[in-house]
């Protein structure tokens, strides 16, 4: 049996993690919590900090990792009413106004119709603008609005020239990620030479970018436009590892099919639909397509 000696830096260990937050520090709580949270232990990470606001309603920091963790947990009503109050005395920190607005604009597209949702997509996308207009460089921000914009009808003062404006404004600090956003509104417009023409703006300024690449890629699959650049860029793709972020090499292999099947070369759509699947066996899309294919199955 081990030495009592030998247990108690364990055990004290023990204690610490234990204690109520009452009688721990807010910095040390706060902390912990941001661990947890990046270790993506969300129930976890909530009791403490939910505790530490209890005693210490107006601490900040830990109101937004609390409305975090409840991003995370899909509780948008309990991160928007936890941040409300801290939004008159904190109207000029950026992080709140960004964290705010985006649980307004996931709510309202969860509600999907009704007064509630419209007035929430319009606080959100007001609120975001104002976080956009103290830290311009925050390219999440920007990439919330064009989302937002490019998605919403005109009644909720969504429309695609006010993302073209975000994406464009993306692609003066990041040129990949702008133009993967530039390209996408700019195909929902319906032009789609203006499309490819932001791929190789990204392709120019970072010729081996995955997501450049990647972009290209679907461009041409959803066009029709430039078949063997397409498909000599998603190539690439699916022999480079994309960051956790980017799409995978399973959306990579689906647009090689679409250009496949473009070509009406049905036996190589099919290998590369089935290439998809077989990384992601619940894509939908591939899945879809090979329904869709003539031949037998």
């Amino acid at each position: 049996m081990p030495s009592p000696r030998l247990l108690l830096p364990g055990l004290l260990a023990l204690a610490c993690l234990a204690a109520p937050a009452a009688a721990r520090p807010a910095g040390e709580i706060v902390a912990e919590a941001r661990a947890l949270l990046d270790a993506s232990r969300l129930p976890e990470a909530r009791e403490p900090l939910e505790a530490l606001l209890a005693r210490e309603p107006r601490h900040l920091e830990a109101a937004l990792l609390l409305a975090t963790v409840y991003d995370g947990l899909r509780r948008r009503d309990d991160a928007l009413r936890l941040l409300e109050p801290f939004l008159k005395r904190h109207p000029e920190e950026h992080r709140l106004l960004g964290l705010y607005a985006g649980q307004c604009l996931l709510r309202a597209a969860e509600l999907g119709s009704g007064l509630r949702a419209l007035r929430l997509s319009r606080r959100g996308a007001e609120t975001m603008e104002r976080a956009v207009g103290l830290a311009p460089d925050e390219i999440p921000y920007r990439e919330a609005l064009a989302e937002f914009y490019g998605q919403a009808p005109a009644v909720a003062g969504g429309g695609v020239d006010k993302a073209l404006r975000h994406a464009d404004s993306i692609a003066q600090r990041d040129p990949v990620r702008g133009a993967a956003w530039q390209a996408s509104l700019l195909l929902r417009a319906g032009r789609p030479e203006d499309a490819l023409a932001a791929c190789d703006r990204a392709l120019a300024a970072r010729p081996d970018a995955y997501l450049a690449l990647f972009t290209l890629g679907r461009t041409v699959a959803e066009t029709g436009l430039r078949l063997e650049d397409g498909e000599a860029a998603l190539r690439r793709c699916v022999e480079a590892p994309p960051a956790p972020e980017q799409p995978g090499r399973a959306s990579a292999w689906f647009y090689l099919g679409r250009i496949a099947e473009r070509r009406g070369e049905i036996a190589a759509a099919r290998a590369a639909y089935e290439r998809a699947l077989a990384l992601e066996p619940h894509f939908a899309r591939p899945a879809e397509a090979l329904r869709r294919l003539p031949g037998p199955r």
